[in-house]
């Protein structure tokens, strides 16, 4: 059973290019709204006044506030219904629009690395029970192009224990051809990274070990899957090549929810009967989208050091505008508030819900949905409950 609806508002940027062919237009629908020229103008104002000190941050927050003026959202997608489990299995992959499977098919969670190990062992623990093939990448330098340690080399054998436990291959390879201190807001070491993991799935077909049919989680180390998610995919057959799950956003734990109606990013691929490759992105590869499908926890570190660190290494470094964003009493105060660590607008396509998802974020005091290890270990993973206020700095 599908429906249409319209995408789950996120994030995305299309340029200052586009940002300059929509602002004639955009000038043109203003000058016949008196009130929203006003009210623009008005708010245009007050951050120019905030942002007098910083010219940078200046650009970067009024790029975000006129958002509504140059960018539009992606076409809808075909979202599928998404049930718990009623009835049989036959019955249940049936109202998903779905057929009941022959037998369970072979899963491959494939991920990019930066220094998230928890949340890795995370994502490992919440898929055990249904995953064969783990794949990771990591380099040796940030997306930023400053050298770093291979975490995960540091620490092989905590994750060879998960692998074991899950009954899994674990595959690994280390990137060391970063480019060295790209410029601000660079995606080209992010994109190599994503293209050795199309590189290792391919090698991994070829070896047998991903055959025909095999459904390859593409998501980053944060977007997690649910368990019962992965149990309706593995129980049902007839998925759509390219499905996208709908994640649940969390801003530094999972006591903060957004309210910006989740993220799409994250995506189940079955590999083709054909031999075709397959690339590994982080964008649009489908029509369909399973919503309630698990959690995107963004920031969500064990210390206020590893966020500095992400902040400063990461692809969107030209939001970093100032070294004062890193200071400990500032960047606590934003993480209890649950305010976003640059300080920016919210990446809205309406300025109703760039003003709506520009706040704080509304405490949530129950934790009945949330990855299975957390919940387990409430007191280790206590930062991503209700203790992250509290999280050292280092």
């Amino acid at each position: 059973m599908t429906a249409q609806a319209p995408i789950l508002p996120t994030s995305t940027s299309r340029g200052s290019a586009r940002f300059s062919s929509r602002l004639s237009l955009a000038g043109s629908r203003l000058a016949r709204r008196p009130l929203r020229v006003a009210l623009v103008s008005a708010v245009a104002a007050l951050v120019v006044l905030y942002n007098l000190g910083t010219l940078a941050t200046l650009r970067r927050d009024t790029g975000h506030l006129l958002r509504p003026l140059w960018d539009t959202p992606e076409p809808g997608f075909t979202v599928v219904p998404h049930w718990p489990r009623l009835g049989d299995d036959k019955a249940w992959c049936a109202r998903h629009g779905w057929s009941l499977r022959r037998a369970k098919p072979v899963v491959v969670d494939a991920v990019p690395l930066a220094a998230e190990l928890d949340m890795l062992e995370i994502r490992w623990r919440e898929y055990a029970p249904f995953v064969d093939v783990l794949l990771v990448v990591e380099a040796n330098a940030t997306f930023a192009g400053t050298p770093k340690p291979l975490y995960f080399a540091l620490q092989r054998e905590r994750f060879e224990a998960l692998a074991r436990d899950a009954g899994a291959k674990l595959v690994y390879r280390a990137l060391t051809d970063f480019e060295r201190d790209v410029p601000p807001g660079s995606a080209a070491n992010e994109e190599r990274q994503r293209e050795a993991i199309s590189q290792l799935i391919a090698e991994e077909r070829a070896s047998g070990a991903i055959p025909p049919g095999a459904l390859i989680i593409q998501s980053d180390v944060d977007e997690v899957v649910s368990r019962d998610t992965l149990r309706l995919l593995t129980t049902c057959g007839g998925l759509p090549p390219q499905l996208h799950l709908g994640l649940d956003n969390y801003l530094y734990s999972y006591d903060q929810p957004l309210r910006d109606g989740g993220d799409w990013r994250a995506r189940v691929a079955t590999v083709p009967a054909g031999g075709e490759s397959m690339g590994y992105h982080h964008g649009r590869g489908g029509e369909h989208l399973l919503p309630g499908a698990g959690w995107h926890c963004s920031f969500c570190l064990p210390t206020l050091e590893d966020m500095r660190q992400k902040m400063a290494g990461y692809s969107h470094t030209d939001r970093l505008t100032s070294a004062r964003l890193l200071g400990e009493k500032r960047l606590r105060r934003r993480v209890c508030e649950g305010r976003d660590p640059f300080g920016m607008w919210a990446e809205a396509f309406t300025f109703r819900e760039v003003l709506a998802h520009s706040g704080p974020t509304r405490r949530r005091h129950e934790f009945l949905h949330v990855p299975a290890a957390v919940v387990e270990e409430p007191e280790r993973f206590g930062y991503l409950l209700d203790k992250g206020c509290e999280r050292p700095n280092k």
